[in-house]
């Protein structure tokens, strides 16, 4: 069902939204209208774009207006309605609404016009915003500079997040609007008014409900594995095997075998003497109902469905039995087609995965278990630890919202890294981001995976595009990479989201300090200024030092000279210190870097590495690693990761949303 021109301007205008001056008339009328210039369109609920149909005419005068009305009537005889309104001016914004499957209702704000999809100045922000958060979002877009003004233009922007709280107040009691275009809005620096409009009405698709998770629910004290074999080619004997180092109790489940690589074992879970938390179930997807009612019986409460042959095999009334089973004895299920979970620091490596993490303090969640391989053998390599590691597979119960809910309560983790393919519990995360340091990796983002629709907003958000600027503007961070998001976790994990954006950099070489200013200032990180003790560092430095920040200590910097500079920066006030190392014959890399860390210790603030090179810094960089001080090779991935970190408006809101 459409909404029309009139019909959109009746429901804003309940909820406190100016609208234009209009008219509405019917076939073979000439209504008294005399406010000049003005626009004549027609009413259709079929017509999508007015403008591009011909549908819309502009006038000056009364004799314009109805040689205007008689060619409309002529061009479009199926059309019963015509409208007629004030003609507007001022700043063309776009305002738009789409109803995500995931977020619900989020708005798109940005340029507008005719040519709003070839600018692409358009950012969505969810209805849970604050009005800070929506602040911050419009400032991305260059109607932003348009509003503050340049040149002919100016507009007034809390009049716009006026307009905006209020659209969200009336998406909040109309959940059945599908899509809303206002393009364009004419912004004024009196007024904010929509001079077109048009709604798709849908009736609200059915959401799976979020459960809240147990606290303990992947910290068992005992597991059992059902499908264990004795084969080292089957995935029974690996799930076994990497339970060896667990600190918990672990039960094999098999009625071939008494036992299975020195654990007894047990021909059903129901004959096993002692409790149960964690059932690891690899057995042919035909079974999983019935051995998950033997867990229930047992009291199991998490079973971990290792078996694929499920919903991505065109199999969905199976994985359906398998939830509703689960459901009538209160289990919580993990996948099916899961690769499992991993618990660092009590050595349970409850997969399939040859390898277990180091312990450290990122929850990773994962839509692909393939990914999650990677990322652990990587993690090694990098010295990057976890709190838990968990597969999401199908998610026919356990969804990666619940799992993140999770890592946001737990007191063993710090940062929190997801790889998301699909939301279905969109809504709800937007409730946790934010509350700890949040990178995400999202799939999806090209052209093919974009859902097509017939209204400006539908065309402009795509998935990727939705997901990342409504998870942005509530405080997570969404990376292009595995190499950026590990670079994040490295940093986050240091120090957090930082509330300053001050930056001071060292270096021994002039180029690498050069291009790290560069990168700052277009992310819009502020160098500090050195002018307060340019004289104490000339005493200490070179003649030909730079005397600015970056602080170029030159070339043949060593250790002491760098503990010298390091002594009196320390003094300025700065929110992280970058500190760039090449390697030259006199440069004494391993020093350098314990530098680093005394800085770090003395004086409370974030500092970062960039020792550039290969084997020539590999100590100063294994330093740092083991000292916890972020360290990167090249100059763009140390200031994008600072920058990652640095907290916008999102902190304070956060704060007020924790207050209220």
């Amino acid at each position: 069902m459409f909404l029309t021109e009139p019909e959109v301007y009746r429901l804003l205008s309940s909820y406190g939204i100016s609208v234009p001056r209009y008219l509405v008339f019917r076939r073979g009328e000439f209504p008294p209208w005399n406010t000049f210039p003005a626009v004549v369109k027609v009413v259709s609920g079929e017509i999508v774009h007015k403008s591009n149909a011909g549908g819309v005419l502009f006038v000056k005068s009364r004799e314009e207006f109805e040689q205007a009305v008689s060619n409309l009537a002529e061009e479009f005889p199926s059309v019963e309605e015509f409208i007629v309104e004030e003609e507007l001016s001022g700043i063309e914004a776009f305002v738009g609404v789409k109803r995500d499957r995931s977020f619900l209702h989020v708005l798109g704000a940005g340029t507008g016009g005719i040519f709003v999809e070839l600018f692409e100045d358009v950012v969505f922000i969810p209805v849970k915003s604050t009005r800070d958060e929506a602040r911050e979002q419009i400032k991305k877009t260059k109607l932003y500079r348009l509003i503050e003004g340049f040149r002919s233009f100016k507009g007034n922007l809390e009049l716009f997040l006026d307009f905006i709280e209020k659209l969200k107040r009336l998406l909040a009691e109309h959940p059945e609007i599908y899509e809303l275009d206002l393009n364009p809005t004419f912004i004024t620096e009196s007024s904010v008014v929509p001079a077109d409009g048009r709604a798709l009405l849908k009736e609200p698709e059915k959401r799976r409900k979020f459960r809240p998770l147990s606290d303990r629910v992947f910290r068992p004290e005992s597991v059992a594995v059902i499908g264990a074999s004795v084969n080292p080619k089957k995935v029974g004997y690996a799930l076994v095997r990497n339970l060896e180092r667990f600190k918990g109790k672990v039960f094999p489940v098999n009625p071939k075998y008494e036992k299975v690589l020195g654990f007894r074992c047990y021909p059903s879970v129901r004959e096993i003497p002692e409790p149960v938390d964690c059932a690891l179930i690899a057995v042919p997807a035909e079974i999983v109902p019935a051995v998950l009612r033997e867990c229930g019986e047992k009291g199991v409460k998490l079973a971990v469905v290792i078996s694929a042959g499920f919903k991505e095999a065109g199999r969905e009334e199976l994985e359906r039995e398998v939830v509703e089973v689960a459901r009538k004895f209160g289990i919580r299920v993990l996948g099916p087609n899961t690769l499992g979970f991993m618990v660092p620091p009590l050595g349970l490596n409850a997969s399939f995965s040859t390898t277990l993490p180091p312990e450290g303090e990122i929850s990773f969640l994962s839509q692909s278990g393939a990914l999650i391989t990677a990322v652990v053998d990587a993690a090694v390599k990098e010295s990057i630890g976890f709190s838990e590691v968990i597969s999401l597979g199908n998610q026919s119960d356990i969804e990666i919202t619940e799992c993140f809910d999770l890592a946001v309560r737990s007191s063993d983790t710090k940062v929190i890294l997801s790889y998301v393919e699909g939301l279905e519990l969109g809504w709800e995360l937007l409730d946790f981001v934010g509350k700890k340091p949040a990178v995400f990796i999202k799939a999806g983002r090209s052209e093919g995976g974009k859902r097509a629709a017939a209204s400006h907003t539908g065309s402009l958000a795509g998935d990727y595009k939705v997901f990342k600027d409504v998870v942005e503007c509530r405080g997570g961070i969404v990376v292009d990479s595995l190499e950026e998001a590990f670079d994040c976790c490295r940093f986050l994990t240091a120090y957090g989201r930082l509330r300053g954006n001050k930056l001071l950099i060292v270096t021994n070489a002039g180029g690498p300090g050069t291009l790290a200013a560069d990168y700052a200032t277009s992310f819009g990180l502020e160098l500090i200024s050195v002018e307060p003790v340019l004289e104490e560092l000339s005493r200490v430095l070179p003649p030909n030092w730079s005397r600015i920040n970056p602080v170029d200590l030159i070339g043949d910097a060593t250790s002491d000279r760098y503990r010298s500079a390091f002594e009196i920066l320390e003094k300025l006030s700065w929110d992280v210190c970058l500190v760039i190392v090449t390697p030259q014959s006199m440069t004494d890399v391993p020093e350098i870097a314990h530098e680093v860390v005394k800085l770090a210790e003395r004086s409370g603030r974030a500092v970062v590495g960039c020792f550039m090179g290969g084997n020539s810094v590999a100590k100063g960089v294994e330093i740092l690693k083991r000292e916890k001080i972020p360290v990167y090779p090249d100059p763009y991935r140390a200031v994008n990761s600072i920058r990652r970190g640095v907290w916008s408006v999102q902190s304070s809101s956060e704060e007020r949303r924790e207050k209220a």
